[in-house]
This record gives structure tokens, C-alpha cells and sequence, in this order.
């Protein structure tokens, strides 16, 4: 994987080229993005839980959901469930309704069918997502207070980004969001060799069908 990975990065061209996307593999980018992003999931607790959100706003307003066995129970809040669900899914969905957009866009001009094998190549652009999510994470995680007393601004964003906007301006968050919004670019460069691979496009063309999604999905939130 390693190697799979230093030369997606470094010869973008040759790998799409030579790459015959499985599902496990191209499911397995998706499922690490989704993964560091449950890195949120304590501070949005923490947040929900504080008197900032009364419980009845959110917290209250989804049953629990429980799993009973002999001697031992577990509860988790309903609102827990549906983040954990929602944000290990916003990457396969994104890479899906990317997929399909790329695949429409290129149809006057491909040479190539095939939706399986494009939907599998766009998902390995999604890798610098991970270089965006990884570092807001990590700073989420050591910098948010354990009782907020303020709105702090959580979540996730297409494609598959993850933002974390404090209160107050501060300038380590504002450089992980800065990153953050240039990696989408990255995103777009790789999809467009990916698409360019799978519809038999030149380059050139591959750009002309990723630029206008990927733009769209540029900006800190």
C-alpha cells in the first residue's frame, strides 16, 4: 500500500494508467478518511453535552440506541449514532455523486465505459483528504476546552473535509483550514487523472470536466 500510495502522489499519470481499482482497495481509501474523521465525535459530544446546547435541543430530541445482552447494557445517545453513521458515510457518497458527475460531464467526449471502474479511480483522490483531516484533528482534539462555554463551529463538508472553526479567530486553526481548503485542489488534480484514465480523456480534458465540482466544493466550510 505504501508504494501504491508514493505513486499515486508522485506519478499520478502512471498509476491511474496501470491501476485496476478493487472494491476493497477503493473502499479502503474511503473508510480511512471516514475513520479519522470520527475524531470529531468527542468535541461535538462535549459540545452537545455543555450548557451551550440545551439537551432538549439536541441530545433529547433522538431516542437512545441500546444493546442489552446478559448482565451487560450499553447506551449510546441517538444523535452519536447518526454522527458516527453520517460521517462514516460522507465519503462513500461523496466519491459516489463525484463519480457520477465526472462520468456525465465526460460522456460527449470519452472513449471508455465503465462507472465501476471510474467510481473505484475517483475514490483514491479522496487520499488528500486524509492530509487535510489528520492535522484538524489533532489540533481539534488538544486545543478544544473541556467544557465549552461558546458555539464552536464542527463538521464536515464535501469533499468529505473536515473543519473545526473556534469562537474566537486563532491562527493554528486558521493555517489547518487553509490547508484544508487548498487540499481539495490536490483532490481535483488526481481526479482529473483519474478521469482522464477511465473515460479516455487527454489530461487536458480530464481538467476541463473536474474543475467546475471541484471549485464549487472550495471555501472553509
Amino acid at each position: 500500500m505504501t508504494g501504491r500510495l508514493r505513486r499515486l502522489l508522485l506519478e499520478p499519470a502512471g498509476f491511474f494508467a496501470a491501476e485496476s481499482p478493487s472494491l476493497s482497495r477503493s473502499g479502503g481509501v474511503l473508510l480511512a478518511v471516514g475513520m479519522v474523521s470520527l475524531g470529531i465525535v468527542p468535541p461535538v459530544v462535549s459540545l452537545l453535552r455543555s450548557p451551550v446546547i440545551p439537551d432538549d435541543v439536541v441530545l433529547d430530541a433522538f431516542p437512545s440506541l441500546r444493546y442489552v445482552t446478559t448482565g451487560w447494557e450499553v447506551s449510546v445517545p441517538g444523535i452519536v449514532g447518526l454522527l458516527v453513521a453520517a460521517l462514516l458515510a460522507m465519503p462513500v457518497l461523496a466519491c459516489l455523486l463525484f463519480a457520477a458527475l465526472f462520468y456525465l460531464l465526460s460522456w460527449p467526449v470519452a472513449s471508455e465505459r465503465g462507472f465501476g471502474r471510474t467510481a473505484g479511480l475517483v475514490a483514491w483522490g479522496f487520499v488528500p483528504q486524509l492530509f487535510a483531516n489528520v492535522p484538524a484533528v489533532a489540533v481539534l482534539l488538544v486545543a478544544f476546552p473541556s467544557t465549552p462555554t461558546e458555539v464552536w463551529a464542527l463538521g464536515m463538508t464535501v469533499p468529505a473535509r473536515i473543519y473545526a472553526i473556534p469562537p474566537a479567530f486563532d491562527p493554528l486553526f486558521a493555517s489547518v483550514t487553509a490547508v484544508g481548503v487548498i487540499c481539495p485542489l490536490w483532490s481535483g488534480y488526481l481526479w482529473a487523472h483519474a478521469v482522464a484514465a477511465a473515460r479516455g480523456l487527454s489530461l487536458r480534458q480530464g481538467i476541463a470536466v473536474i474543475a467546475v465540482p471541484t471549485i464549487l466544493v472550495l471555501g472553509p466550510i
